[in-house]
């Protein structure tokens, strides 16, 4: 039996539900993380394709840094495999291109896995 040893592409979102410690009281969700939960659980097998990763609001969001730097700790962000590019990148780290913005990673995913695109 083979095993695919390429690595997925990372999406990192913000948690589902979250506290903003300049708002104090409130939880807030992220509409731009919550579009691609849905694309996640409505596009048949996009989950088992990417390494979803959710991340606190805090900041230093050590988890990104890793993967990124620390210079764009904005979220929702796809990290792209080594060697692996995309027209829709917005920037690259260690030879690693990573795209921002639900918009730009949904047409990022739909050039890589095939995914649809919305509707106009």
């Amino acid at each position: 039996m083979a095993v695919d040893a390429t690595p997925k592409p990372i999406l990192f979102l913000l948690d589902r539900e979250f506290e903003d410690g300049q708002l104090p009281g409130q939880r807030f969700f992220c509409r731009h993380s919550l579009l691609l939960e849905g694309a996640l659980s409505s596009i048949g097998g996009l989950d088992g394709q990417l390494d979803v990763r959710r991340i606190g609001f805090a900041r230093p969001r050590r988890e990104v840094i890793a993967e990124i730097g620390e210079q764009d700790q904005s979220l929702p962000k796809l990290v792209l495999p080594q060697g692996v590019h995309s027209e829709h990148a917005t920037g690259a780290h260690h030879e690693r291109q990573y795209v921002s913005g639900a918009e730009p990673i949904l047409a990022a995913l739909n050039g890589l896995l095939g995914i649809p695109v919305a509707h106009p």
